[in-house]
């Protein structure tokens, strides 16, 4: 071979090479199963968060992916620690409503995911605030929230109110939420609930220590199902047991809730339809 040929041949391959090992471009982080909700930037302006669903926010269980960015640096923010703050304005009032704060440390994907409990649809009406301790300060964003819809058909929450107590009424509040799977199947389905308890407008401490019995019913057909397993507690709020569909159409899951030998409510129920 031509030894000046040669020489082009090895000097392309060389640039190749160059280009190939120097794309110092940063990854960005897969989103295609996220929607982006709302963004906003912190107070004192060292942090950007983003906020991410996979479907749009709903009246009920809403598992929320958090995306913080170094504002400064445009660098991912790997050690943080979040606190969510969701609040309703009534115009007349405001209130919050139960959540998860995001805990441990920032997974492969990028995201700090949490939940917030939403108990009432609205638009334009939600906000939260998020609380990011990182890089040894604490600063605050508050993201806007453009709609919450409502579930019905498919009820994703109840609230236990005005529950008798040894003959007097009480206004204590219940949220129990369903915390829906990808799809329904034919057959044995885990059945997981969350329960808390309204301390007041703003305070939602969860509830542990109570007894959960379930009872499926297809009202359009008049039956039940059997091999239904009862939810027991597995900490933080959540119950998990099973629940045993025989066909597809409307199902209704009864529940009785009792604290100690105190039934708080036997008229509780979730409506599914797949």
């Amino acid at each position: 071979m031509n030894s000046t040929i040669f020489k082009y041949i090895t000097y392309f391959l060389f640039l190749l090479l160059f280009v190939s090992c120097n794309n110092n471009e940063p990854v960005t982080p897969v989103t295609s199963n996220y929607i982006k909700v709302a963004e906003a930037i912190s107070t004192n302006s060292s942090f950007k968060v983003e906020m991410y669903s996979h479907d749009s926010l709903f009246v009920g269980y809403n598992k929320l992916y958090f995306k913080i960015t170094d504002n400064i640096t445009g660098l991912s923010v790997t050690q943080a620690t979040l606190a969510l703050h969701p609040l309703m304005d009534m115009v007349t009032f405001k209130h919050a409503c139960p959540v998860e704060n995001p805990t441990g440390n920032l997974p492969t994907d990028g995201y700090y995911s949490g939940v917030i409990i939403f108990s009432m649809p609205g638009t334009n009406s939600w906000t939260v605030g998020v609380d990011v301790t990182a890089n040894g300060k604490t600063e605050t964003s508050l993201l806007n929230l453009s709609k919450v819809i409502a579930t019905n058909p498919v009820q994703k929450i109840v609230v236990i109110d005005s529950v008798m107590n040894a003959g007097v009424l009480t206004q204590t509040k219940y949220p129990i939420s369903l915390i829906m799977p990808s799809s329904w199947k034919v057959g044995i389905n885990p059945f997981e609930i969350t329960v808390n308890t309204m301390q007041d407008m703003m305070n939602f401490p969860v509830c542990d220590d109570l007894t959960v019995e379930i009872t499926p019913e297809m009202p359009s057909m008049g039956h039940g199902s059997p091999n239904n397993v009862n939810p027991v507690s597995i900490g933080k709020g959540h119950y998990l047991g099973a629940v045993n569909f025989t066909m597809t159409g409307d199902w209704r899951i009864h529940l009785v809730i009792k604290k100690g030998t105190r039934i708080i409510s036997s008229k509780a129920y979730f409506d599914i339809f797949f």
